[in-house]
């Protein structure tokens, strides 16, 4: 297997806010309501949260950090692309009933939400192996 590529922090920082603006480009204009729009506008701060945590309890560096909360953010995105009106759909039904089985993704968008966070971490892990 190859060696991955050393990418410098400024390049991490740049990829970050372009993964933040992405996920929420991707995500906010799919929510129903005000209620829906803050709470997945909160999730960036969330990450940068549990990065700095995660950081400061395993010593990990600035550059270590940044990788995982920028391939943590592009995950997202990724895994429902071509999936927005499904999970359209189903965010709204879910703001008006509450939880049902409505509300339950269908197969075929769960393999591929499973299948893309899965390829995308090992690459954040084949990425980190340069750290």
């Amino acid at each position: 297997m190859p060696l991955p590529p050393s990418i410098p922090v400024n390049a991490w920082w740049t990829a970050s806010i372009a993964a933040t603006l992405l996920f929420l480009l991707f995500f906010v204009p799919l929510m129903p309501n005000r209620k829906y729009r803050i709470q997945i506008s909160l999730a960036p701060v969330i990450g940068i949260v549990f990065v700095a945590v995660s950081a400061a309890l395993k010593k990990y560096g600035l550059e270590e950090s940044l990788m995982m909360y920028a391939i943590l953010f592009l995950a997202f995105p990724l895994a429902f692309l071509g999936r927005r009106r499904e999970l359209r759909e189903k965010t709204l039904v879910l703001a008006r009933d509450g939880k049902s089985g409505e509300t339950e993704w269908s197969m075929a968008m769960q393999v591929q939400v499973t299948l893309i966070i899965g390829i995308v971490c090992l690459l954040g892990a084949w990425l980190s192996m340069a750290s």
